[in-house]
């Protein structure tokens, strides 16, 4: 088959902007290779065949040593499909080159030749990778798609598959710390800040935004690295926006612990692509109205980290310094409920996740939070959310 002029040129431009090889393949015959390759196959037989059988307009496929492949299905030339790669998220090492001369099978006489080919390709991100595919997506297919389409913030059940800790949330938490690498970009952390997870669906992520620069010695340590990072600085932001501590630090456990687990590096990237929306999600959970008056935050933070305590009125007053019964009437002022009143959601609020991430009796969580009586915890459950805890237990959807 001759390939059209104007689809070759095309190929040929783009290459000489993103160094990234890429071939054209119809029928399983190679019909087009940029950069050429002597003596060697342009993309690794294995990797072509899975690349090959998706049934995606657009796709990827994560080696386990975190080097990233994409295809594209050209619709106007039918069977026509064109790959590119491989790339990293950071330089290729030494490590990762010795795992492509076995994919590529690179003779011994062949390996500086082969360097020399791969030390051109530029680190980029798998987003990169897939934002670049996007683009040639709408000026073949005349097609639009967004990152989104492939990782879809609101899907968590890969993310519930994978944290596991949340039955661990209600014992006594071990003091965290972790060294901050990098600054993520502002508006990022003021989506968790501010519990706006849907904001993250509108956010563009590619490196040209996020140039967290080289934070390992391999693509899978680097992007394990990432998830510590950026979880450190979300489980930061999470609390400026009213998460309780307990609840963030946890949550940045389960991540960390997952990320120590997780060996592929398409599964890190899924992770890392879920924390920031995660912890927006949660912040969203507890929000309340952010007030720029430290001592109204004292207050809101002391009600949240004891909420297996008898809290009063009485007590919060006195813990910021104030008589009661004027601070009940400033809180109220200032936030629009009562001081009893959020005291009493945020019981809820706990009961909640007691319900959903263990396996407690309604007597043992109902006596944890210490409401009067297992009927007073019922009644008041079943007022705020218009079920009683039984139902919501069951509902894993609400």
């Amino acid at each position: 088959m001759n390939v059209d002029y104007n689809l070759k040129t095309f190929l040929k431009m783009f290459y000489l902007d993103s160094n990234i090889p890429m071939c054209l393949y119809d029928n399983n015959q190679l019909i087009y290779c940029v950069p050429k390759i002597t003596d060697l196959k342009p993309i690794p037989d294995k990797y072509k065949k899975i690349l090959m059988e998706q049934s995606e307009q657009i796709s990827y496929y994560s080696t386990d040593y975190g080097t990233y492949f994409s295809a594209l299905k050209i619709k106007h030339k039918h069977n026509l499909l064109l790959l590119m790669g491989p790339v990293n998220n950071i330089p290729y090492t030494s490590s990762d080159l010795h795992f492509l001369y076995n994919d590529y099978t690179v003779p011994q006489d062949k390996r500086e030749d082969f360097q020399h080919f791969i030390g051109r390709i530029p680190p980029i991100s798998l987003t990169s990778l897939l934002a670049k595919m996007i683009f040639i997506h709408y000026c073949l297919n005349k097609e639009i798609s967004t990152l989104q389409d492939f990782f879809p913030y609101n899907n968590s059940s890969g993310y519930n598959e994978l944290i596991i800790g949340n039955k661990e949330i209600y014992q006594t938490k071990e003091s965290f710390s972790h060294n901050k690498s990098y600054e993520l970009e502002t508006l990022t952390l003021n989506l968790v800040r501010t519990g706006n997870p849907d904001g993250f669906k509108q956010l563009d992520v590619n490196d040209s935004k996020f140039n967290t620069g080289v934070t390992g010695s391999t693509a899978l340590q680097q992007l394990r690295n990432n998830v510590i990072i950026t979880t450190t600085l979300s489980t930061r932001a999470a609390i400026d926006g009213g998460l309780d501590y307990d609840t963030a630090y946890q949550l940045s456990d389960d991540f960390i612990r997952s990320a120590e687990r997780i060996q592929k590096a398409e599964d890190l990237y899924d992770l890392l692509q879920k924390i920031g929306y995660t912890f927006a999600q949660k912040v969203q959970e507890v929000q309340i109205p952010l007030s720029a008056n430290d001592i109204i935050q004292k207050a809101i933070r002391f009600i949240q980290q004891n909420t297996n305590q008898h809290i009063s009125v009485q007590q919060v007053s006195e813990y910021v310094g104030f008589s009661r019964s004027y601070f009940s009437t400033y809180f109220k002022q200032e936030l629009g409920f009562s001081i009893s009143a959020f005291i009493l959601r945020c019981k809820l609020e706990e009961s909640k996740r007691l319900l959903k991430y263990t396996n407690k009796s309604l007597s043992i969580i109902s006596s944890y939070l210490c409401f009067s009586s297992q009927s007073h915890f019922q009644t008041a459950f079943k007022k705020q959310y218009g079920l009683t805890p039984t139902q919501y237990r069951r509902d894993s959807d609400f």
